[in-house]
């Protein structure tokens, strides 16, 4: 009788990538992996020399005694040496226009295309069975992709902060490493309107639907941030339209008072200087009102406007171009009591102030500005960062969550 002897192979107990380690390797390969696709991409090129460019027409800008000149053309004004120092200057230039402008709109719409498509051309190209299936989660994939799309950002953004950053110490004698913030702050403005379109993407597997939608919803929040900023702006003139008017109250009220002739005229101009109070102290609380209710709409909404501007608040001191603002509008008052030089020589009795007509000739007073600054520097960093990003955590939680539960 023969005796058959079984051999059983020992089973290895499986490894998972957690218990392995594994799992930082795998997410820095689909890390490069996916980066490497974008890289490719000619808009990733296109982006990089036009940002360059755009740095290269900075360094022709200058500021000298006289005024602003643009390659070898002067501009003379009250920009200035003589208020502006060129460090404030250059530091103007970059997160007043080249911020906003260009790396705000220009190569933020640039990156949306290039980027738009990480996760339509994964589901759609039938590279998605592949990566589901190695042993990664969904949730880590999507996170991963994600992170990409940010970090192709966030590069160009740091070589143009680069190349920034030098072109203000050679021209404008200031080597600010705060210029480095632009960075993470483009960036972070950047993943508001990413998350919507990964969110699209994910839901209607399309490029072009995922672009077209997201660049309809960035339209929707700069409408938002363009009636916050007209009625905050129209508020504060309103403001200082009744600080006006009022003056021109007490100022007849004294002249009533002190006068011992015939102050009927004075009483006249008292009483209807009343009445246009009560109209500009009404209108003054309407625009409040509507401000406050936009405020409050734009509470749980990205915003775009807002975290840009943080740059303004952290690297330019306002003092020396509030400085300028008020000699240039000290000159357009000197200009316009001039004019009323001769009217008011041809009588004894004193002369009220005269109040610009309309709102909107207020826009431009120092006071009114630096009223529209301290407002909107008075918003905490926590109201403008802290609910964008419970916005995007929203939405990018439910991009995930269809990511994960849909069966592809």
């Amino acid at each position: 009788m023969t005796t058959t002897t079984s051999t059983t192979t020992p089973v290895v107990p499986y490894s998972s990538p957690v218990a392995s380690g594994t799992v930082l390797t795998q997410t820095w390969g689909l890390l490069v992996d996916s980066y490497r696709e974008l890289h490719h991409k000619k808009l990733f090129w296109i982006t990089l020399i036009l940002s360059l460019l755009v740095v290269l027409a900075f360094a022709f800008v200058g500021i000298n005694e006289t005024g602003v000149t643009i390659f070898t053309w002067e501009i003379p004004g009250v920009w200035n040496t003589n208020f502006i120092p060129k460090d404030s200057f250059y530091k103007f230039l970059f997160v007043s226009l080249a911020i906003p402008f260009w790396l705000g709109i220009a190569a933020s719409a640039l990156a949306l295309i290039s980027v738009a498509g990480i996760f339509p051309d994964m589901l759609t190209g039938g590279s998605i069975d592949l990566y589901l299936a190695k042993p990664i989660s969904r949730l880590r994939l999507f996170l991963t992709k994600y992170f990409c799309g940010l970090l192709f950002v966030g590069l160009q953004v740091l070589v143009f902060c680069t190349a920034s950053f030098f072109v203000m110490g050679v021209r404008g004698s200031t080597w600010e490493p705060g210029v480095f913030l632009a960075v993470p702050i483009v960036t972070l403005f950047f993943s508001y309107l990413f998350c919507i379109c990964v969110l699209l993407g994910v839901a209607t597997r399309s490029t072009l639907v995922a672009i077209l939608l997201t660049v309809l919803a960035w339209f929707g929040l700069w409408m938002f941030n363009t009636a916050d900023g007209a009625l905050l702006a129209f508020k504060a003139a309103a403001q200082q339209d009744v600080a006006a008017k009022q003056k021109l109250v007490d100022f007849n009220e004294g002249v009533i008072k002190t006068s011992t002739g015939n102050t009927s005229q004075f009483e006249f101009q008292r009483d209807r200087q009343k009445e246009r109070l009560v109209e500009a102290q009404e209108t003054a609380r309407k625009l409040a009102f509507w401000h406050t209710l936009i405020v409050r709409v734009k509470t749980p909404l990205p915003k775009t406007s807002e975290t840009l501007e943080l740059l303004n608040r952290w690297l330019v001191k306002p003092d020396p171009f509030f400085a300028a603002e008020q000699e240039q509008h000290s000159r357009r008052e000197t200009r316009r009591a001039q004019r009323r030089a001769t009217t008011a020589s041809a009588t004894s009795a004193p002369v009220p102030p005269q109040p610009p007509d309309g709102l909107d000739t207020y826009m431009d007073r120092p006071e009114t500005q630096r009223q529209i600054r301290e407002e909107i520097t008075g918003r905490s960093v926590a109201w403008v960062v802290g609910t964008s990003l419970g916005f995007e955590a929203v939405v990018l939680g439910l991009a995930a969550w269809v990511f994960c539960r849909r069966d592809y």
